[in-house]
């Protein structure tokens, strides 16, 4: 038998093979499947669960309204729960796979998709900014670099001072953990200086960085209503929020808009300029062709190769 030290050492090793928010999510999918199978007239175990519990779980959430993704999110962490526990998983019994196939052929897997954030409707949001306020110097640099790095929303605000070094070339982004690095070997992002100074990536940072007088700690960080710059780090939902007030104020629709558009929109933008899916890649960190096409596809639909065009109408 393990002594306590140890046996809690290889429980923090094993939550270590997943990100932190990956098991938020698990816990909160397991506590509600838990809670599921409590209020049921014949109370029934969660763990180890039969198939049958399992198949009737995930026609009650399909029938209730929730979407596939978050089913099978929930189906993972099922998974995930029974392997801890050292039991046997049912999701992958014949039954349960054939109700999660009837529910990815009744309700679709297409995800809903916001709005890319392009360069022209980029360009038209930092045109709102202006040069002394805090908030605004600092949500320029945000969006600027964000979508230059083409950087999710958690590695945007998990840079710190130190992963940003400006150069004669541009801007040399540390991006020391994503959610495609779990091994955290870290990647470099090269940030080029644009072509109009109101939305150059690297002047924006250098902007901010000088008016916050940051030396070390988080590059990206909270500012009260009084205009103090705080010491602490952004959240990634942060991101999201800073996007749709500053969207909303150059006169769109915020709820067509989410953090993520940053990275469609730059993705969106490069292929339209006919960016190669190799280089595309390589800035997004895409580690499939397949990944990025959800990306691309869009900013490649009127391309001079759409037949559309070719055929003489």
């Amino acid at each position: 038998m393990l002594a306590p030290v140890r046996a809690e050492r290889v429980g923090d090793y094993a939550r270590a093979s997943r990100a932190a928010s990956t098991w938020r999510a698990y816990d909160a999918d397991l506590r509600h499947f838990h809670a599921w199978c409590a209020q049921q007239p014949v109370a029934l175990v969660a763990v180890p669960a039969q198939p049958s519990t399992v198949a009737a779980y995930l026609v009650a959430l399909a029938d209730g309204g929730y979407k596939p993704s978050t089913i099978r999110r929930r189906l993972a962490a099922i998974s995930v729960g029974h392997q801890l526990a050292g039991a046997p998983s049912p999701t992958g019994a014949p039954q349960v796979s054939a109700v999660w196939d009837g529910i990815r052929r009744t309700h679709g897997m297409r995800p809903t998709r916001k709005t890319a954030l392009d360069t022209d409707l980029l360009a038209r949001v930092v045109a709102t900014f202006g040069d002394d306020d805090p908030a605004d110097v600092r949500d320029r640099a945000l969006l600027l670099v964000g979508f230059a790095g083409c950087l999710r929303r958690a590695e945007l605000v998990g840079l710190d001072v130190t992963d940003l070094d400006e150069t004669p070339d541009g801007l040399i982004v540390d991006v020391r953990r994503s959610k495609t690095d779990q091994d955290g070997a870290g990647a470099l992002v090269g940030i080029t200086y644009g072509s109009h100074r109101a939305t150059c990536p690297v002047r924006a940072w250098a902007a901010w960085a000088r008016l916050a007088a940051l030396t070390d700690g988080p590059a990206f960080r909270g500012i009260n209503r009084h205009g103090h710059i705080g010491a602490t780090r952004l959240h990634p939902g942060s991101v999201a929020r800073i996007v749709q007030r500053r969207v909303a104020a150059a006169g769109l629709d915020a709820t067509d808009f989410a953090g993520h558009s940053l990275r469609s929109g730059f993705a969106t933008a490069a292929a339209r300029a006919g960016v190669n899916d190799r280089s595309i890649m390589r800035q997004g960190r895409w580690r499939s062709a397949a990944s990025l096409d959800a990306y691309v596809r869009p900013g490649r639909l009127f391309d001079r190769d759409n037949p559309s065009g070719r055929v003489g109408l």
